[in-house]
């Protein structure tokens, strides 16, 4: 009898780890300037959300423990909302969302980030102790859509990072939260109140004027990054190859939003690998990243010799 239970552990525990969830997510919620809100009530948002984004099977694929995309959502609420009197609006919340994801490289203990970006158009409406449950047939609250919108977006960009345009169907889910919450008064899903919100983050990137930029995540990744490993220069060289392809982007949309979330999220990352670059294998790159990335020049001239 005990051999039998011992076997049947094994196997649930198999079982569990086979179809463990997408996302290993840490959900942070600080309410340090919302004074007058018992402090209860973000605590149990947090641990909500946790919950929602970790728990949730967000597609239909089996992931292994050690294929779970790390991330994490820090949510920054800096007040309360005020109708139009002046009064305030119990359950709304106004603040920001930084969402952050990285992926392994390959054969190492080394993260690569995949997105790093803060959305401020953050406002949201939190009945204490609420549950979360994200269904693509049914409507959401602006919070559960905007949780599942970068869900699907993280869960897009690590698939093009391993496969070529590998992140088409999530992309076109995190598109579909888009469209399905044009009716909602609440900002950051429509074009017209602006160029750098959730609307634009997914329309642009399955634009095909951006189709650089999506080579570039398999290239940079799989066969730059992953690659180091074996071969040092080959796979260094990848990854260089694939950053002067922005500048056919940057040619026809020299403001692009993609770009500087690229930059904001790669820039470090980039200036990194370039001081272990052999100069003359960097002399083409870093003009073209001065002319994309022009605020930063002086860390790109740092590392030019």
């Amino acid at each position: 009898m005990k051999r039998i239970i011992i076997i049947l552990y094994v196997l649930l525990a198999v079982g569990k780890n086979s179809c463990a969830q997408e996302i290993r997510c840490n959900v942070t919620v600080n309410s340090n300037q919302i004074a007058q809100v018992e402090r209860s009530i973000f605590d149990a948002l947090e641990k909500g959300l946790n919950e929602f984004v970790n728990n949730t099977r967000w597609t239909d694929e089996v992931y292994q423990e050690y294929e779970r995309i790390e991330c994490g959502f820090f949510i920054n609420l800096t007040e309360q909302e005020k109708d139009n009197a002046g009064q305030i609006v119990a359950d709304r919340y106004k603040g920001t969302l930084t969402i952050n994801a990285r992926r392994p490289v390959y054969n190492t203990s080394f993260f690569s980030t995949l997105f790093n970006y803060q959305d401020n158009d953050f406002s949201i409406q939190y009945i204490p102790f609420q549950q979360f449950y994200y269904s693509e047939n049914t409507s959401m609250s602006n919070l559960t859509a905007i949780i599942a919108f970068y869900c699907y977006y993280i869960i897009a960009l690590d698939h093009e990072s391993f496969s070529p345009e590998g992140g088409d169907k999530y992309m076109t889910k995190a598109e579909n939260i888009v469209n399905t919450s044009q009716n909602m008064s609440d900002r950051g899903w429509k074009a017209s109140e602006g160029n750098n919100n959730r609307y634009w983050l997914v329309n642009d990137y399955l634009n095909p004027a951006f189709k650089p930029l999506r080579e570039l995540m398999y290239n940079y990744h799989r066969l730059g990054f992953d690659m180091m490993q074996q071969n040092v220069e080959s796979g260094r060289n990848q990854i260089i190859e694939s950053l002067k392809t922005l500048e056919k982007i940057w040619t026809q949309r020299p403001n692009a939003f993609l770009l500087q979330v690229f930059f904001s999220t790669k820039r470090n990352e980039i200036i990194a690998m370039l001081k272990d670059t052999p100069v003359n294998a960097k002399a083409d790159l870093i003009p073209i990243l001065k002319k994309i990335d022009p605020a930063q020049g002086s860390k790109y001239d740092a590392v030019a010799n």
